[in-house]
């Protein structure tokens, strides 16, 4: 068992130590992936902008697959209230702004509420067999799961394995419903 700072750490170190090149490898792979799962329930998507800051799997691509197998796919992204650790997600806009942590965020034109979306990619840094995540800490995503009133797909995606178990979970903590590696398919 380990804990989320620990595992954290250790992580976004391997994420660091990925070049370009292996970031370009893991995407394609993790797009292999995302191309065997079913996607005939989605229909608006919440998506977030990869970091480049933190190597993060490049989301954009995914996006742009998805888009080709549903036409009529609406994108929502996420805009953060630093004030009260709460966001909000908007439909994508050809022009985004970046946020104080350097974060690409839409446009606020068209609000997306959260009773529309059906499925969402959800940024990790890592996750265990149980699909608790390892996020960046703030707890964004997980308030944001507490006010859906219906089940949605959420689905991480991370270029490493899961480990085994984190040992601080909180009852607050919404696990994802799959998570995708360049290698496996996790269900929870």
């Amino acid at each position: 068992m380990m804990l989320k700072s620990a595992a954290r750490k250790e992580l976004l170190a391997k994420r660091q130590a990925l070049t370009e090149a292996d970031c370009i490898k893991l995407d394609d792979l993790l797009l292999i992936q995302l191309q065997k799962l079913d996607w005939s329930t989605t229909h608006i998507f919440g998506s977030f902008y990869p970091s480049e800051n933190h190597a993060e799997p490049n989301t954009l691509l995914f996006i742009k697959y998805l888009k080709y197998c549903i036409p009529h796919l609406t994108v929502a992204y996420p805009i953060i209230n630093d004030q009260d650790y709460s966001m909000e997600f908007y439909e994508a806009t050809d022009e985004q702004s970046i946020n104080k942590w350097g974060i690409q965020e839409p446009l606020p034109k068209q609000i997306i509420h959260p009773h529309q979306l059906d499925t969402f990619f959800v940024p990790l840094i890592g996750f265990d067999l149980s699909g608790h995540r390892i996020g960046y800490g703030k707890g964004y995503y997980d308030r944001y799961f507490a006010r859906l009133k219906q089940p949605v797909k959420r689905i991480g995606i991370s270029y490493f394995e899961p480990l085994p178990k984190m040992e601080d979970t909180h009852q607050f903590d919404v696990p994802l419903s799959q998570c995708i590696t360049p290698w496996n398919i996790y269900e929870f």
